[in-house]
């Protein structure tokens, strides 16, 4: 079984890649195969809405980053979608990496993403969920439209500043033991 983490700020080492990566470490210590992804490292155009995905056998016109990011879905059992709140919604690098995800909502496409399931990773600086609350929509409606189950929200206010999650032992406790708990969620 393997979960990739698609880690979507552009801050290396921040808040939600921590958290992320403690649900990763969790994953590996059960024996799952686990693979991290910083989307700030890549080269991810974003879509034009230009359809020429949705030309039977037509990959997507950009030939960047992306393509390599569509195999590791495919071949991913659980994808794990990491983002701070910026401004109430994920951050640029993650939303520009969702619409990449059309493609897979292309008849041909669905096959290769559709039964999965996802985890939800999301740090703001805010207290409370208000913040929070129209990124968990926008992914939860954009997994249903996908048809990827959302197994996991792992969703930490008051943490703006870099490292402050390491300030919260309990949460990091959590996340690792999600990632445990993913190899018996597997069997079931």
């Amino acid at each position: 079984m393997k979960i990739a983490a698609f880690l979507g700020s552009p801050r290396a080492k921040g808040n939600s890649e921590i958290l992320a990566m403690r649900v990763l470490d969790g994953a590996e210590s059960a024996g799952l195969d686990t693979e991290a992804i910083a989307l700030r490292k890549l080269r991810i155009k974003p879509c034009t809405g230009c359809d020429k995905c949705w030309q039977k056998d037509r990959p997507c016109v950009y030939q960047d980053d992306m393509t390599a990011l569509y195999e590791t879905i495919a071949a991913s059992d659980i994808l794990l979608f990491a983002t701070p709140v910026y401004w109430y919604a994920p951050s640029a690098t993650m939303k520009g990496f969702m619409d990449r995800l059309v493609i897979f909502n292309r008849p041909e496409g669905r096959p290769l993403i559709e039964g999965k399931a996802a985890i939800l990773v999301s740090t703001y600086e805010e207290e409370g969920v208000t913040a929070v609350e129209p990124l968990v929509r926008m992914f939860e409606l954009s997994f249903e439209y996908l048809g990827v189950e959302l197994i996991e929200k792992i969703l930490v206010g008051g943490v703006g500043p870099k490292g402050a999650i390491l300030d919260k032992p309990g949460v990091l406790d959590e996340a690792y033991e999600i990632g445990r708990s993913l190899k018996t969620r597997s069997m079931l």
